[in-house]
């Protein structure tokens, strides 16, 4: 794809996101909703797209596996390392929430649409193996660093749930590994069927990411320093020090483009619902996922354009 052809590719993206902010205005969307629509997103929708990557005529080769969870699992550590020495710099009493603004981007919503319009549906078995490792470092590592910004975070204690191990997004990745690691194909008609359902996952989260945004003043979005060098350095920075590195690694390329993009993603949305289940104020959360979901629409086909 071009820079053009990127740029209106995110800009198609973007605009389902501003529909789902005009619908809650409109009141055609509103917190109960979206609540019921992410619970079909994470528990039907998202886990049917993850299978249908390897529902095709093809499947991935086996030995792709390892190298996408070795690759993916590296990438997130980097950018969790760059989160954290980042953070420290703005001098933020809100540290632990930069630095997750900074380690996890929004792969899911966001990324599952963006990879699949620059890559092919390929690709989006590179998501599901990597959903492992970011799931299990999101909500362990990402929910301390969130944690530390509660002012009583004396009195509380962090814990890991280990069901979610069995989330229905990680099982389905189970799955998909088991199914290309033995190469078993699955009948046209189970395939045609998880394909319908599983796109749904893109106008639907960016609908509700759009709504999402609805609640919060637009004026508040703005005026924040450390939100605009955070939303700079995450979508350019961070991927443009992991794309130097990978260039100068034998990795194969299919999996070092699909990360730099992934790299480059906008703050994760996780993040929100974090810091109400903690009782922190999402303020600052807020305002970071509104400015990098804004700030991707001419970063990423930047991005696409340098790889």
């Amino acid at each position: 794809m071009s820079f053009l052809d990127t740029l209106g590719q995110m800009g198609v993206l973007f605009l389902l996101v501003i529909i789902g902010f005009v619908c809650q205005k409109l009141k055609l969307m509103n917190d109960e909703f979206n609540r019921s629509l992410s619970v079909l997103i994470i528990n039907v929708t998202a886990p049917c797209i993850i299978l249908s990557s390897v529902m095709g005529d093809t499947l991935p080769e086996r030995s792709e596996i390892l190298p996408v969870l070795l690759l993916g699992t590296a990438t997130l550590i980097i950018m969790l390392i760059c989160g954290i020495v980042l953070a420290k710099l703005l001098r933020s009493d809100m540290e632990g929430i930069y630095s997750f603004m900074f380690a996890f981007g929004n792969i899911n919503f966001i990324g599952l649409p963006v990879v699949l319009s620059l890559f092919g549906s390929y690709a989006i078995f590179y998501i599901s193996v990597l959903t492992i490792p970011f799931n299990l470092l999101i909500f362990l590592l990402g929910q301390i660093l969130i944690s530390s910004c509660n002012p009583n975070r004396a009195q509380r204690k962090v814990r890991f749930n280990w069901r979610m191990i069995l989330s229905p997004a990680l099982c389905s990745t189970y799955i998909v590994i088991a199914l290309v690691f033995f190469q078993i194909k699955t009948p046209k008609i189970i395939g045609e069927a998880f394909h319908l359902v599983g796109y749904m996952t893109i106008p639907a989260s960016l609908l509700v990411i759009g709504s999402t945004l609805a609640n919060i003043k637009v004026l508040e979005m703005f005026g924040n320093w450390r939100i605009y060098v955070m939303s700079v350095l995450k979508l350019l920075g961070v991927p443009c020090l992991i794309f130097g590195l990978y260039s100068q690694s034998p990795f194969d390329h299919r999996y070092t483009d699909v990360l730099v993009i992934l790299s480059a993603m906008p703050v994760a949305s996780y993040g929100t619902m974090i810091c109400l289940k903690e009782g922190i104020d999402p303020k600052v959360m807020s305002q970071g996922t509104f400015m990098s979901t804004l700030m991707s629409v001419f970063t990423i086909p930047l991005l696409a354009l340098i790889l």
